[in-house]
């Protein structure tokens, strides 16, 4: 018997914490008397910013350590998991590691009767809004906690590491158990009872909040999976086609690759007053994956689908509550904003104000310290221009 465990987690920001927690999983197995045994996928590059990433840990009962890793280390990917867990709730959108993958339901590798277990603040049935249906009964799980964002060399200590440790337990003992987790804590920090209590805590909580999705419960997949090559299909040589190269003013108007969108990278999304836009084109300057598109008028559409939610649009924009990063999961689509402001402007005005009147999240000088919850300014349509940045 082998115990699968995926934790999905985000390029730069979370490969620690991913990291963290697999290999703690197989420690408090090998505790218990069991074989662990850990590993991240192979494809991924975790060192770049938000990118969505795995990192994998097996337990088996019966196997020996040989057995378990000859299992388990040689493959790219897992077939199926017992446990998928998700440390950004935004990545219940699909998940696009790198090209030609296209983009995948997060619950993809959940066996029947497996569980997706997610980091979040929203309820199930909201999650669910963006969680791909399946032909068979499967689990979600949630307990409560703040997205969890550190730095490449800096390990965010918020907790999120124990309370998952506790929720992995909460859902399957067989993996690992809650006694041998608190053991495991109060033995590695004697003096900081509060990461068994926060183990304990979201273990309770879990098995509280244990859902049973039955079959077709969720969405209709829209996105594509692309189909690769057999190897009878393979050319003589080794060949790229070049992205077809093209401009036209308008929405889509730049040229971009089409089999690597990079729009699973972000877990926010500029949201542009078009109306206080005084066409700088800073915006369009400064955005690293050339997601704006010029436009008749000289306003700057945005392609979400390549947009990566790096925030520097938002940064280098000089006029206040022009553009505003919000929470991805506050959106159901990546169409056009630009189209929307043209057809009714004061709408989409209204609209973007709505999405806005949540407070927005900044990153702030300090890396590794996490996301600072901010409120911005209300500006009505057609009212007073907002002022400068200060």
């Amino acid at each position: 018997m082998i115990k699968r465990v995926e934790i999905n987690y985000r390029g730069i920001f979370q490969k620690n914490l991913g990291k963290k927690i697999g290999s703690d999983i197989v420690i408090i197995a090998s505790g218990m008397g069991r074989i662990g045994f850990s590993n991240g996928r192979y494809s991924d590059s975790p060192e770049r910013n938000g990118i969505p990433c795995k990192y994998f840990a097996f337990v088996s009962h019966d196997l020996s350590e040989e057995e378990l890793e000859a299992e388990c280390g040689a493959k790219l990917d897992i077939d199926q998991c017992d446990i998928s867990v998700v440390l950004d709730d935004t990545m219940i959108k699909g998940v696009e590691p790198w090209g030609w993958h296209g983009v995948r339901p997060i619950n993809e590798k959940v066996q029947p009767g497996g569980t997706l277990l997610v980091v979040t603040k929203k309820s199930q049935d909201e999650l669910l809004q963006f969680i791909a249906k399946k032909p068979y009964s499967w689990k979600l799980a949630t307990y409560s906690g703040d997205l969890s964002f550190g730095g490449l060399w800096v390990f965010r200590d918020d907790l999120t590491h124990e309370k998952t440790l506790g929720a992995v337990a909460g859902i399957d003992p067989d993996i690992i158990g809650i006694e041998a987790v608190e053991k495991y804590l109060n033995h590695k920090t004697p003096k900081e009872p509060a990461r068994a209590e926060a183990a304990r805590q979201a273990y309770d909580e879990v098995r509280k909040s244990v859902r049973t999705v039955k079959p077709g419960e969720g969405v209709e997949w829209k996105h594509e999976i692309p189909v690769l090559p057999k190897w009878f299909q393979f050319m003589e040589g080794a060949a790229v086609p070049a992205v077809k190269r093209h401009f036209e003013l308008g929405p889509k108007g730049q040229s971009r690759n089409e089999t690597f969108k990079r729009g699973t990278t972000k877990n926010q999304r500029p949201v542009v007053r078009f109306d206080l836009c005084t066409k700088c084109t800073l915006c369009w300057l400064e955005c690293p994956d050339q997601c704006f598109d010029q436009t008749s008028d000289g306003l700057y559409d945005i392609a979400f689908e390549y947009c990566t939610g790096c925030n520097k649009c938002a940064q280098a924009c000089p006029v206040n509550e022009c553009i505003v990063m919000v929470d991805e999961l506050q959106f159901t689509d990546d169409s056009s904003p630009w189209e929307a402001y043209k057809a009714n402007p004061q709408k989409y005005t209204e609209w973007a104000e709505e999405k806005k009147r949540k407070g927005r999240y900044i990153h702030p000088m300090v890396t590794g310290t996490g996301l600072e919850f901010v409120e911005g300014e209300l500006v009505p349509f057609g009212g007073k221009r907002a002022g400068q940045k200060t």
